[in-house]
């Protein structure tokens, strides 16, 4: 079973990816206060500062923007570099409203898939038949 979604279509995810992105950005405005402090020239601070700043935007509306793929197997559901083994997956939750299932596993890991995201709710209740059949709680 295959299923796209696109952050910009999930509420979850959304918030998430502009968090991040918010962190980016006063990360970037924090640097450019000290490199005025220490250098004094304030031309060039405001010129990197723009530039940063609009690759953070440009940065964000592709992250948003960009389709991610979710794949369901007989053993396992993979997400680019991470996977979850159907046989690691304890119980799960699902949020109709904010289009998440959130799994709870047996023997957590660092690049397991822990939350998967649905652009629309037809996916979502296929995804959620499909892991009561195959978990069987």
């Amino acid at each position: 079973m295959i299923w796209r979604y696109r952050a910009v279509n999930n509420p979850i995810a959304r918030k998430k990816w502009l968090t991040f992105c918010a962190i980016l950005l006063i990360i970037g405005f924090g640097y450019s206060i000290y490199k005025y402090l220490a250098t004094g020239n304030l031309k060039i601070t405001l010129l990197s500062l723009s530039f940063f700043s609009l690759m953070i935007f440009l940065y964000t509306i592709i992250a948003l923007g960009k389709f991610r793929y979710y794949y369901i197997d007989d053993e396992a559901i993979r997400y680019k570099p991470f996977k979850t083994y159907l046989s690691n997956i304890k119980d799960f939750e699902v949020d109709y409203d904010k289009k998440v299932i959130k799994l709870k596993l047996k023997k957590p890991s660092l690049f397991a898939v822990k939350t998967l995201y649905f652009e629309n709710n037809e996916d979502l209740e296929d995804v959620a038949r499909f892991l009561k059949r195959t978990i069987k709680l």
